[in-house]
Formats: structure tokens, sequence, C-alpha cells
């Protein structure tokens, strides 16, 4: 018998011991985190004994009543709107124009992460100088806010849906001498960056917020495992080495950092019955803990995780992330428009069990094989008689890296970002950038920049230099040089 075919049962061995070795892991890790999260709730916030207040009640039917309700503006100047998929799944849209509105005007497309919806957006979507120049649309992600549910939450399922509304959107409101800018954040973001990537030329600018690159952060964290085992190995040749030991601890330091930062998804990953326990035990304590965040770090003298909201804060704050409620739901038709029975399904948990889903189902890294039809419209922008910046731009690299984001890109991150470990997040960075992009860091800002007094001021000036900047001008001056609270890391 060849060596051919000896090899072939090791490798499966090999790759079968690595798989349980990383199943176990996971379980192990997660089952650790959860159980520490639900003592320290306990024992710190009495969560295991929360329930809502009378007031919060009445607060959150309020909110899910003004914002929700299809026959309301959502926001003042905004109207709901759906627009349904090829493959029938009808997504939920605010947005600032008529149907019939002909004159040109450039349009921002914003697209939200976990446990959001198109109201993460609410004070951004209000400006007067953005609301009144511009069309300014916002979209609910599969499975949240008031858009239909997916039986799977991968790249195909994913990038497929949100590709096709942008593709739509432009089609309706996007003109010859217009420009499109897609504004993301959190999941929202890395669904932006896998498509600057994949399908850049949706969009002739990208804002990407709270996130990652993910095959950036896939290789720098590579990079870390290779140094911290060439230091092993060598340490093995001199066991007397100490500072080979220590050079590989530092050397992991980015990846153990990362993964105390990302306790929580270890969580959602764990099987049934666990899935779910975290997003939802102690009255939505988790998501009451993100609420909290989303109105600026905690400061260190504070003994609670939460507390900042008062009612009505908490109010508006989970109808951002419940979607429309059972009142909304009977009354939902209006006109042609109605939420889907999918929408339904998911007021019994708040919707938490089918966000979670977002990060079991391999969005993050998995391949993406297009569909015809959405490789047949990308390549009809991409040799349209008018080129858009993204057609134009050339990447810093003359061989481009897997992954590397192939439209001019202002990445932002909050300096205090509790979800990233910066490192593997930025290092590198350029190399995965075109000309006219940039990488800045918001100074005190956490995680949710669109909420964040300091992170949305940042990004609504942001926003309308993207918006105001003639189509195809890469070399045109930024706005950061001038703001006190922004830190340059990168430009190009």
């Amino acid at each position: 018998m060849s060596s051919k075919h000896i090899a072939r049962p090791t490798n499966s061995i090999g790759s079968f011991l690595v798989d349980a070795a990383w199943f176990s892991f996971k379980l192990t890790f997660g089952l650790a985190s959860l159980a520490t999260v639900w003592t320290t709730a306990i024992l710190k916030n009495g969560a295991l004994w929360a329930t809502d207040t009378e007031e919060e009640k009445r607060e959150l039917a309020t909110a899910q009543g003004k914002h929700w309700s299809l026959d309301r503006e959502p926001l003042s100047g905004f109207k709901h709107a759906f627009f349904k998929t090829r493959l029938g799944t009808s997504l939920h849209y605010v947005i600032n124009a008529d149907n019939g509105a002909s004159t040109p005007k450039n349009i921002a497309v914003f697209i939200h992460g976990f446990p959001d919806s198109f109201l993460l957006w609410r004070h951004i979507l209000q400006s007067p100088e953005l609301q009144h120049d511009y069309v300014l649309i916002a979209v609910d992600l599969p499975g949240y806010g008031g858009s239909d549910s997916l039986p799977s939450y991968g790249p195909y399922e994913m990038l497929e849906a949100i590709t096709e509304f942008i593709l739509g959107i432009r089609e309706q409101y996007l003109h010859t001498e217009s420009k499109a800018v897609v504004v993301t954040h959190d999941w929202g973001a890395l669904v932006g960056a896998r498509l600057a990537s994949e399908a850049s030329e949706l969009a002739d600018q990208w804002i990407i917020t709270s996130g990652m690159i993910p095959l950036l952060a896939q290789s720098n964290a590579i990079a870390q495992f290779t140094l911290a085992k060439q230091m092993i190995h060598t340490w093995v040749r001199s066991p007397f080495n100490l500072r080979l030991l220590k050079t590989a601890a530092a050397a992991l330091g980015p990846v153990r950092s990362q993964f105390r930062r990302s306790f929580y998804i270890f969580c959602f990953h764990l099987p049934w019955p666990f899935t779910n326990l975290l997003a939802t035990f102690g009255n939505y304590w988790f998501l009451r803990v993100m609420h909290n965040l989303g109105k600026g770090t905690r400061r260190r003298n504070e003994d609670k995780l939460f507390g900042h909201l008062d009612a009505k804060e908490a109010g508006e704050a989970m109808a951002m992330s419940t979607g429309p409620g059972i009142q909304q739901l009977n009354e939902s038709e209006f006109g042609a428009m109605k939420y889907g029975e999918s929408v339904r399904r998911r007021v019994r948990d708040r919707g938490m069990s089918e966000k979670v889903k977002i990060y079991r189902d391999g969005l993050f890294n998995r391949r993406w094989e297009k569909s015809l039809e959405t490789t047949a419209a990308l390549f009809e922008i991409a040799t349209s008689s008018t080129p858009h910046s993204s057609a134009s731009s050339a990447p810093l690299l003359s061989g481009q890296l897997k992954g590397c984001l192939k439209a001019p890109t202002t990445f932002m991150l909050g300096e205090r970002d509790p979800a990233f470990d910066r490192r593997l997040a930025l290092d590198n960075v350029k190399d995965y950038l075109v000309g006219g992009s940039q990488v800045v860091l918001i100074k005190g800002a956490g995680h949710w920049l669109p909420l964040e007094p300091a992170g949305r001021r940042i990004l609504e000036k942001t926003v309308l230099w993207a918006l105001s900047k003639e189509l195809g001008s890469e070399n045109v001056s930024t706005p950061f040089a001038s703001m006190n609270e922004v830190t340059v890391v990168v430009e190009t």
C-alpha cells in the first residue's frame, strides 16, 4: 500500500482530534463564562429576581408604539417601508424620501448590529443637515427589528439578502450623478467589511464602526500563534532561556485578550438548552448591560454594571432591541405593509433566540458563494459608463490580500471599545485598505458609537463629509485633523 493511501486516515484522525479539542475548549470556556456571569449578575445586581417595573412597561409600550406602528412616522420626517427579496424575505427599513422623488441626491444606507435595529441610528438620522440634503435609509437585519427571520444566518443567506436590498435601493434612488455611502456598526460592520471586500461595487464609500475586518483579525491571530510556537520550539532546545517563554506568552497576549472580550460569543455557541441563557436570564440582564453601555463606558467608581438609564431611556433602548410588540403586530397591516409571521414568533423572548444565531452560522469568515443574479448585478455596476470611486481605487499592494477592502473605507473604533483587542483589529490594517481610506480612534468612546454622545457627533460629521465630497474624489481632505476627539491611526 502506498504512503499516499496510508496518510489519509492519519490526517483524518488528526483533524478529528483537533476538532474534538476545539469543541471541548469551546464547551468548557462557554460554560465557565456563563457560570461566572450568572454568579456575578445575581450577587452584584440581583438579576435573578429582576422584573420590569410598571413604569418601565409603560415606557416600553410607548416607545414601541412610537417607533414600530406602521401608521406613524418612526422618526420625524421618516416612514416605514418593506423590501422583499427574490427568495421572499421581507426586510423592514425606514426612509426619509418619497418613492416618487426625482431630485438627484446622494444616499446613505445604515446597517446596525447585535442586538439592535434601525433605531440604533436615530440620533444621526435626525440630523437636520443630513435629513434635508440626502436620502437616509436604515434597514433591519434579517431576524432583527421588523425584518423576517431566516432559516440560517450564514454568508450566503445574510450577504445575499443585504446585497439585494442595497441593489434595490440603488435602482430606486441612486441617479447617475449621485453616490452611495454605506454606514455600519458591530455585526453590521462585519457584514459591511465583507461586502466592501467581496461586493465593493455596492457603494462609493464605506464607513465601518465598532467592528473588525474578519480575515485581517484572523491573520493577526495566526501570526501571534506562529510566533509563540516558534518561541516554544526554540525554548525546548534551550530550556534555561526563560525569556523565550515570556516572549511566547507575550505573543499570545492579544489572543488571550480577545478570548476574554469574546466570552459571550462562547456562551452563544453552547448547545441547547444553554444557547439562549445568557441573552435572556435575569429579565434580559445582558441586554440591559449593553443598553447601559450605549450611554457611555462605565465609570470606575460605579459598583453596578448598569443603572444609568432612567425608565424612559430604558424603554427606548429596549424598543430598539425588541422590535414591534404584540399591539403593533396585531395592528401591523397598513396599506400594503405588514410585519411577517416570523416577527410575531420572536416576541416571546424579545427576539433573542433568533438574534444570537448570527454568531453561530459562520457569517464571520465562511465562504460566500454569490448567486448568478448578484454576480451579474455587481458586474453591471462595475462596467457602468460612470465609474464610481470604488471601481477606480487601486489597492495599496499589487497583490491583493484575501479579505482586503476594495473601496474607500473609513474604519472607526472607540478608544475604550470593550469588544475588540486593538492589536488584532488594527495591526497591519493598512495592507487591507485602498487609497482614500482612513482608520481612526475616537478618544474616550466605547462600542456604541451611534449612541454615545462623543461617538455620534464624530460619526455624524463623518457621514456628512462622505456624502458631501464629490464623486470619485479620493484625495479630498478629511475632517479628522480638526477633531480633538479623534486620533488618526492610518490614512491612505
